[in-house]
């Protein structure tokens, strides 16, 4: 009991004394710790833009990063920096992100990199941008600002631009007879095609003889690329009478590329092209079609007069079976009678087209000529030839060579003398002849094709008889050259782009005169070889001729 009244008694004496003197009961409190600050810096032209095709623009699905460098100036360590975009403009379709960066140690530098990221709804405009580095204690670096293109998503277009049927021996296409398929597949808008597959489908009854894999992973097309295959194939007797061939195109994406139908009908004329249709809404990339046609094989002219009292021998003589070939001579004859079909408004049943033809083919031809003038009143006549010529060594005079001849025997040639005289008998008002040949014993592609010295001889190149008129390619000793860039004889060429241009509405005289200059002028450029080209009429028309008009 004592000890629980001294207890009471000590407590009341501590509490007057604490009283007394003051004293309070424990406090809270903080010292701040003193700031060492960074000194963030954008260093002077380290800004750059990058962007994956280097165009300098954020194009549609792009990934793309504004990069510089930082340095630290201060005398603390840079700490839970942040570098942060902000964006006005032609947002649409563009992704930003704050970058958080790792320390920044005073007296160092650091590379930068803020990412931008666009996708497929991003819009052709530009965009105004401001980037800082933020430092938590507000020592962050000042803004860096500035102003970038954008362009909408340029996307691929993968499709069929140009094709063509070649490689038969008698210029129409056949069941059992090989023929080529030649394909220009090609990339007509802005973007990058990757992984380009090109495949063949075959209808029932053809078969792939070789060529081009039936099907190939061509790699990636640029804008406006183009990749050229060649197919062999060969149709069976069970083989429909149209035979539809596809091209089957594909790219990464499986949205940029599209399938061709190629329609071929047997007994058709091959050895001219088709061009597809290719359809562009910008040009930022200039599309420039390809072809394996020339520009005279194309856009045509067509009449609407009929031409009804013409008639037409064209013998395009292209594969010979004892000399060389005559580049592009099928091309020539198929498309001259395509324009005296479209151009010069004459019927189908007008025409005789012999395509590599024979002595005894040639002679026929003549024949059919010979018939129709007598059985019609006075009618005008065209004859066309391309094809080899051959100098008789003996005497000068100029053969035709048929595909079946011998370029060192004349006797298995058609005289050119003889096949004027035929003509010239014939009732006709006007006969136009076009000889796209040499007689000098030369090739359209240089050497000799004859002549057993090895020289070409300057032949006689037969004299026009009647109401006739005759174009020939060239003179004397000279060549006939082909244009390979167009396809064609150089002679041919100029001829059918002259017909293109007028539309067949021109006079005889002047038609001459343009052949003349050009084919000159380009052999000089083309083969740094003469070619001279001669317009000449019978002697018994005068100047008659000069103002005859196919049309």
């Amino acid at each position: 009991m004592n000890r629980i009244r001294l207890i009471l008694l000590f407590l009341i004496f501590v509490s007057n004394l604490c009283a007394q003197t003051n004293i309070s009961t424990p406090m809270s409190f903080h010292i701040e710790k003193d700031v060492v600050p960074p000194l963030l810096r954008v260093m002077p032209k380290t800004q750059l833009f990058v962007d994956q095709n280097n165009n300098g623009v954020i194009d549609g699905n792009e990934k793309c990063a504004i990069r510089f460098e930082v340095a630290n100036e201060g005398v603390g360590d840079g700490f839970g920096c942040v570098a942060r975009m902000t964006v006005t403009g032609d947002t649409e379709g563009l992704m930003f992100k704050d970058v958080p960066l790792p320390a920044i140690p005073h007296g160092s530098k650091q590379w930068i990199e803020v990412p931008i990221i666009a996708n497929e709804r991003t819009q052709t405009g530009e965009i105004q941008f401001s980037i800082v580095v933020d430092e938590p204690n507000g020592f962050g670096t000042d803004p860096i600002t500035g102003i970038i293109g954008t362009h909408k998503l340029r996307t691929p277009y993968v499709q069929v631009a140009s094709y063509k049927i070649m490689g038969s021996r008698v210029g129409k296409l056949n069941r059992r007879e090989q023929f080529k398929l030649q394909v220009i597949v090609q990339n007509t808008d802005q973007g990058t095609a990757e992984n380009v597959t090109i495949g063949l489908r075959l209808p029932e009854n053809v078969n792939w003889l070789g060529g081009t894999e039936e099907h190939l992973n061509v790699g990636s097309l640029k804008p406006n690329e183009t990749k050229t295959l060649e197919y062999e194939l060969m149709a069976n007797q069970r083989a429909a009478d149209q035979i539809d061939i596809q091209v089957e195109l594909s790219e990464r994406s499986g949205k940029y590329a599209k399938n061709a139908d190629i329609p071929l009908q047997f007994g058709q004329y091959i050895g001219s092209s088709i061009a597809m249709n290719i359809e562009r809404n910008d040009a930022e990339v200039e599309i420039r079609k390809a072809t394996l046609i020339s520009d005279v094989d194309e856009n045509i002219p067509t009449t609407n007069t009929k031409n009804p009292n013409t008639f037409v021998l064209i013998i395009a003589n292209e594969h010979y079976s004892q000399v060389a070939s005559v580049p592009f001579a099928l091309n020539d004859g198929n498309i001259f009678r395509e324009y005296c079909i479209k151009t010069l408004g004459i019927g189908e049943k007008h025409i005789k087209y012999l395509s590599d033809a024979t002595g005894n083919q040639i002679k026929s031809g003549v024949n059919w000529l010979a018939n129709l003038t007598e059985a019609f009143d006075e009618p005008q006549i065209i004859v066309y030839y391309a094809g080899h010529g051959i100098p008789d060594e003996a005497n000068k005079s100029a053969y035709l060579l048929p595909v079946d001849g011998s370029g060192t025997d004349v006797s298995t040639g058609y005289k050119l003398d003889n096949l004027y005289t035929t003509l010239g008998k014939m009732p006709a008002s006007q006969i136009t002849v076009f000889m796209d040949a040499c007689f000098s014993g030369s090739k359209r592609e240089d050497g000799m094709i004859a002549s057993a010295r090895g020289v070409a001889l300057r032949v006689k190149s037969g004299v026009p008889q009647g109401n006739m008129v005759v174009f020939s390619a060239a003179q004397g000793d000279e060549t006939a050259y082909p244009n390979r860039e167009q396809q064609h004889g150089l002679f041919t060429y100029y001829l059918l782009k002259k017909l293109q241009e007028t539309q067949g509405d021109i006079a005889l005289k002047d038609l001459g005169d343009y052949i003349t200059k050009q084919v000159s002028q380009q052999s000089l450029l083309l083969n740094s070889k003469k070619q001279t080209p001669c317009v000449t009429p019978s002697v018994t028309l005068g100047d008659q001729w000069q103002n005859w008009k196919l049309k």
